[in-house]
């Protein structure tokens, strides 16, 4: 208990960040990562189960989708970059995508009609809205974050607190929805209600909370060298030499197998298991554990690199899926336990993430000096490729993820008579389930794991490196301070 208290008295006296700020930023993560949780985890199930979509719908309306990401987001990284004045533009975007992020995440939970042509309509406009919104407030704001944190040492405290309110913020989805729809007593109708009661819910408070960073955050930006009348455009050639963000982002792509493993968790305890309360007791018991490998991040970070963090906790949660997969699933408990403790490392994880990105941006600025004779850092670049290469892995998630269920059977709703009717399995698509979590949670871990190995932007090379750093930056400060006497 002391050493929480010690780590959160640092993270109160943060000498970078103003107490309010760091508040406002922990806010809007919370509110943010809810709503992602809320879309992410349960919307397939949704449309498939109470919309009547089909796997065909479902994929064309998320390709579109990812699209369209690919497109925006580079462009609200561009008009980050481009306004660096105290007077920014984060915030106004911030302020801007809450509420349509809010009002998408909400409504893609309602079945507005009998007609399947209409509910296919309704999905794809509101899914399309949700993650447009979503890419403006991500950016922005992890935009932002990098500017708030310019000295790296304290990183890991920073991300490593935010983090906290990221997990709690999925968490709660995960836990209220499986155990509010498991006590409608399998009444058909009501559950169809009761998911749409509970994003309610979640909106309105994500909605608030993502609101606060609005009117407390405040744009920063590091001093850089004078560009010396050079009209460089190498933002994209930047990109392209950020071994570590390429390293990072094409993890995150091969992880996205991984996540295969969690959209098919809530079929695999609704139908495989018939226990869908499960999930959520579950997922309380890996929150649990997973705080304890969070909390140990600033401590492991003494000892281990961010990288080394990611590395050993994909490779922890390989080994929970392996045996999960010679155990099967006739022992409730073996299951659980083997999948609680698969999330052990997955916040600890998260935070080293959040570190390995925002440390990519030092490396794009001693390596553009090293290429091109001027420091160069674009923190809204850096994280619009970040989300826009997290679109593309979604999208490939979840042609696998559908393209998983049609490949074992799973049958949707149908209409009849105007009337959704829930469909029943096949013992083999059951069985089909289970596949689908047990091989993505061995594959998505140990092909990331093994990747990440390749990040050399650490330990002594990285302490060279922002050695270096510091001088260009001290020599830019000086002669900044030289013209302005002038």
């Amino acid at each position: 208990m002391g050493k929480l208290k010690e780590k959160l008295q640092k993270f109160m006296d943060n000498p970078d960040v103003a107490f309010k700020e760091q508040v406002g930023y922990v806010s809007g993560v919370f509110g943010n990562c809810m709503g992602q949780d809320s879309v992410g985890t349960y919307t397939d199930q949704f449309m498939y189960d109470y919309m009547g979509l089909r796997s065909s719908h479902v994929v064309a309306m998320k390709s579109t989708t990812t699209a369209a990401n690919i497109l925006i987001a580079p462009i609200v990284g561009a008009l980050l970059d481009g306004n660096r004045s105290g007077k920014g533009n984060a915030r106004s975007f911030m302020m801007a995508s809450a509420i349509p992020f809010t009002l998408a995440s909400v409504l893609l939970f309602v079945v507005p009609s009998g007609s399947l042509e209409f509910n296919v309509i309704w999905s794809f406009v509101l899914y399309l809205t949700f993650n447009i919104a979503d890419t403006f407030y991500d950016v922005a704001l992890s935009t932002l974050s990098v500017r708030m944190t310019p000295n790296a040492k304290s990183r890991k405290n920073f991300y490593t607190v935010a983090q906290v309110a990221s997990t709690l913020g999925s968490m709660f989805p995960g836990w209220l929805v499986p155990i509010i729809i498991e006590a409608m007593d399998g009444d058909y109708n009501t559950e169809k209600w009761a998911f749409f009661t509970v994003a309610l819910l979640f909106g309105i408070l994500g909605l608030f909370t993502m609101l606060v960073p609005c009117m407390t955050l405040k744009e920063r930006n590091l001093v850089l060298p004078p560009k010396e009348g050079k009209k460089i455009k190498i933002d994209y050639k930047l990109i392209l030499l950020n071994r570590p963000l390429l390293l990072l982002c094409l993890c995150n792509c091969i992880e996205s197998v991984r996540k295969v493993c969690y959209n098919a968790l809530p079929f695999f305890y609704k139908q495989t298991l018939n226990k869908y309360s499960m999930k959520a007791y579950v997922e309380m018991a890996s929150s649990a554990l997973s705080y304890g490998g969070l909390f140990s991040v600033p401590f492991l970070g003494k000892r281990f690199s961010s990288r080394d963090i990611v590395v050993a906790g994909y490779m922890h949660t390989a080994v929970c899926y392996i045996l999960l997969a010679l155990c099967g699933y006739k022992n409730l408990w073996i299951v659980g336990i083997l999948i609680a403790l698969g999330g052990l490392p997955n916040a600890g994880m998260s935070a080293a993430k959040r570190v390995l990105l925002a440390d990519s941006t030092d490396y794009m600025e001693w390596k553009s000096y090293q290429k091109y004779g001027v420091a160069q850092r674009n923190e809204g670049m850096v994280f619009a490729f970040s989300t826009m290469m997290s679109r593309i892995a979604d999208l490939w998630k979840e042609l696998l993820v559908n393209g998983g269920l049609a490949l074992i059977g799973y049958q949707s709703a149908q209409m009849v008579d105007g009337q959704m009717v829930e469909a029943v399995q096949t013992p083999e698509t059951l069985h089909g389930i289970f596949l689908l979590v047990a091989v993505p949670g061995i594959v998505g871990n140990l092909l990331p794991g093994i990747i990440m190995m390749f990040d050399n932007f650490t330990g002594k090379r990285k302490e060279k490196i922002m050695a270096e750093l510091e001088v260009i930056r001290a020599e830019a400060k000086a002669r900044l301070e030289a013209e302005a006497t002038v």
